[in-house]
């Protein structure tokens, strides 16, 4: 609080004369990517109503990679940020799976996804999982914000992941783009994007339709997409948003492998009966305002409805699908949820000065309502087809809603021409509560209310390179998830905490000409009353997965970005032959548990975290000649764990087990012929590796390992208006 007083101070003490106004402007370093650096950038020190200062950010422009963006390749989009561990067994493409210093990849459920600033999960509080993505072809720019997210955005313990789409612009005239994607396993992406403007009013609107086969039989996809938004200028500087997304998706699940059938055939599907459906509609209204030059906000009001669909033949992987005695398959199993989310968001920034210093306040608040209408274990027919109208009616049938309320205020303080403060805190409740027809697990009332903390501090050592530092802490709340087994045989610990994090970062980062651009971290994450799995076995000596508090973890470790261009930095302009540059980014990581004893007599002190690699290393190169261009990357994760006791010698079933390190090649080019025609291929896995990076443990996607993406080829076509 003590950093709050000065603004609060000079607010109430009012300053009218411009030179004050002036002399509120914060000073930053600038580290932007030069034209021959394309990759990624951080975030200015202050944007809008937000501050940076102090903070782990990076913003990558899509837009400008050579990447396979038709088939959504996350591992070429993210190949410049450092420690990102990403899961790539859905062929699809549809869901994102990523984390970071040893959390969980699980849909992403640890960080706050955010879509044009708003929530895009169901409940960021109650079910906080991305069963929807954006379009990557729509996606103009990722902004990420690590660990210390806690204050603006949530109290999420990975940060926060913000897709930015195109904007509208005024004073354009009509205009768009249609492009053709084409690429192996039968890959098609076809997008049509139009857009307009005048002096008040500005619109842009986009559909993708894409659909494949998927790199595995029964692994085909369908979606559709569609995105509009609309502009509108109300006096100077305020304006209305509004923002309508529209998503369907439906794809085959070709179910996990056991170990002997991913050694056989890593490709090999025993599942041709089962599918995952997504339907997923985001109505935004936003207004942003400037009264003064001091003052600037924003509002913003959302809506979810939404929800997803499993139906299939859901035994363990060694139990094949096949025909019975009379010839038919089977009655297959039905799940279904429903989400309707409500959100209300406001977000307000104050300029000004105290003892000649600049000060910036930012503060806001939240309200959401999320709720969730989920029905198990139904029964579907036995045909090969998707169906959503159950046989017999859902055996277990769940409501649940989660209410939150939270505010936030954080100040920054320009202390010195070079140094920066920041101080914060963010105050949330949480009230959750949980209805079914029958006792299954621990479902019940609870409200929490808690207070978070953040500081950070930058430190300018020439114009273009600052030192930074920042202490957040982080509450990762009991989800809807956590409390429902994700198989029937799987069990809840009925005494699930909440579990909180602390994080530190401290770094330099900078830029040197238009040659060299970095970021080196290292960082450090405490989480207790983490929630886990642990490998058990029941009484009939049958294994299953017990989901309870796993004691504390320990994360620390380095995250580096490094990229070079060699010809800037001996001629320092522009070469008739082009600019190579070469890129790597890299983290160590050292995740582990503390003092844990389980009730076998095993200890969890010392043991991996699971799903934490110790070494993630992408590097590469880029080359740049007038309207060409081209990256060439190699991608190396090490190892992991897939349980908290590290069970070297994985189950037959493949459900348990270690993960190898693996290492991909990926090459992606693009062209534009003179200003309207462009052109845009990628060989994914160039020397066709045969790795996963999952074992699955439930009946979607599938029991056992969950391969990854064997050698693929895309080419697309554009032509813009």
């Amino acid at each position: 609080m003590i950093c709050l007083i000065p603004t609060i101070f000079a607010f109430l003490m009012g300053s009218t004369s411009d030179s004050t106004l002036k002399s509120t402007t914060l000073r930053e370093v600038t580290v932007r990517s030069s034209p021959n650096i394309s990759g990624t950038r951080s975030l200015s020190d202050t944007d809008k109503t937000f501050i940076f200062v102090g903070k782990k950010t990076e913003e990558i422009s899509v837009a400008k990679l050579d990447a396979n963006l038709a088939n959504q390749s996350f591992r070429q989009v993210f190949n410049r940020t450092p420690g990102l561990h990403i899961v790539e067994s859905d062929p699809s493409g549809l869901n994102t799976s990523i984390s970071v210093r040893g959390l969980s990849t699980n849909r992403s459920w640890d960080f706050n996804m955010r879509q044009n600033g708003y929530d895009m999960t169901p409940d960021p509080m109650g079910y906080n999982e991305a069963y929807y993505t954006p379009a990557l072809e729509w996606v103009e720019k990722i902004q990420l914000l690590r660990g210390a997210s806690s204050l603006a955005f949530g109290p999420q313990v990975g940060g926060m992941l913000n897709y930015v789409l195109e904007a509208p612009e005024f004073q354009k005239a009509f205009g768009g783009m249609a492009q053709q994607s084409l690429g192996s396993f039968h890959l098609s992406s076809t997008l049509t994007k139009f857009k307009a403007g005048n002096e008040r009013f500005a619109w842009i609107a986009s559909h993708q339709y894409r659909k494949g086969d998927g790199f595995r039989p029964n692994s085909a996809f369908d979606s559709n997409q569609s995105y509009a938004r609309l502009d509108i200028k109300s006096g100077t500087q305020n304006r209305w948003m509004l923002e309508l997304t529209r998503s369907e998706v439906l794809s085959k699940q070709a179910g996990g492998l056991s170990e002997a059938q991913f050694d056989t055939n890593p490709i090999y599907s025993g599942r041709a009966r089962n599918f995952f459906q997504a339907d997923w509609l985001m109505p935004v209204v936003k207004y942003q305002f400037q009264p003064n030059a001091r003052w600037q906000g924003e509002v913003q009001v959302l809506g979810i409805f939404s929800g997803r669909s499993q139906v299939g033949f859901t035994k363990a992987n060694e139990i094949a699908d096949l025909p019975l005695a009379d010839g038919a398959f089977a009655l297959r199993q039905l799940d279904t949820d429903r989400y309707t989310s409500w959100g209300l968001e406001g977000r307000f920034a104050y300029r000004d000065s105290l003892v000649g210093r600049p000060i910036f306040l930012s503060t806001g608040f939240r309200l959401f309502d999320g709720r969730m209408e989920r029905g198990q274990l139904g029964t579907a027919n036995a045909s090969t087809d998707f169906t959503l109208t159950p046989i017999q009616d859902f055996t277990r049938k769940l409501s649940f809603e989660n209410q939150n309320l939270a505010f936030y205020a954080e100040n920054l303080w320009q202390l010195s021409p070079r140094l920066a403060w920041t101080f914060g805190l963010r105050s949330e409740f949480i009230r959750s509560f949980a209805t079914q027809n029958q006792p299954t697990g621990p479902f019940n009332s609870r409200s929490r209310q808690f207070v978070l903390l953040g500081s950070g501090w930058a430190y300018t050592l020439t114009p273009s390179m600052q030192a930074y530092g920042n202490f957040s802490q982080s509450f990762r709340p009991v989800s809807f998830s956590d409390l429902v087994p994700s198989a029937t045989k799987d069990q809840v610990d009925p005494n699930l905490q909440d579990a909180r994090a602390q994080n530190v970062d401290l770094g330099v980062k900078g830029q040197m000409g238009n040659y060299l651009r970095f970021d080196v971290s290292y960082f450090l994450l405490t989480y207790q009353n983490r929630i886990g799995q642990l490998s058990l076995k029941n009484s009939l000596n049958q294994s299953y997965l017990f989901r309870t508090n796993v004691g504390e973890s320990t994360s620390h470790g380095l995250e580096a970005y490094v990229e070079w261009d060699p010809v800037g930095a001996m001629l320092g302009h522009k070469s008739s032959w082009g600019h190579p540059s070469f890129f790597i980014s890299t983290s160590l990581l050292q995740a582990q548990y503390g003092d844990f004893p389980l009730a076998n007599g095993q200890n969890l002190r010392g043991k991996r975290v699971e799903y934490a690699p110790q070494e993630i290393i992408r590097a590469g190169m880029s080359y740049r000649l007038a309207s060409f261009s081209m990256t060439y990357q190699i991608s190396h994760t090490a190892s992991v764990f897939s349980d908290a006791q590290n069970s070297n010698t994985p189950l037959a079933t493949g459900t348990i087990g270690p993960i190898p390190a693996y290492q991909v090649h990926d090459v992606a080019f693009s062209y534009r012929w003179k200003t309207h025609v462009y052109m845009k291929s990628s060989i994914n896995n160039l020397w066709n590796a045969s790795y996963f990076t999952r074992r699955g443990t439930g009946a979607y996607p599938g029991f056992g390992i969950l391969p990854a993406e064997l050698r693929n080829i895309s080419f697309t076509f554009g032509y813009t208006w």
